[in-house]
């Protein structure tokens, strides 16, 4: 299953919405925790907490992935 890492900023008291971006791209959940671990490091406080980094999968990978557990 692949694992996608996206940033996230923040634009508060704003009328636009959140702005997205692909960071990095992961085979397993355990490399997708570590880049994100890293990617948090990098980023500064400078930002005031207005940028986070989500791991997503595609649900379609993942209903895959159980089925052929199952």
């Amino acid at each position: 299953m692949e694992y996608t890492i996206i940033r996230r900023t923040k634009f508060e008291g704003s009328t636009v919405e959140d702005m997205l971006s692909i960071q990095k791209t992961a085979k397993t959940l355990e490399e997708a925790i570590k880049y994100t671990t890293a990617l948090k490091m990098l980023e500064t406080n400078k930002n005031n907490n207005k940028v986070v980094f989500d791991i997503v999968i595609n649900i379609e990978d993942a209903f895959k992935y159980l089925m052929v557990k199952a």
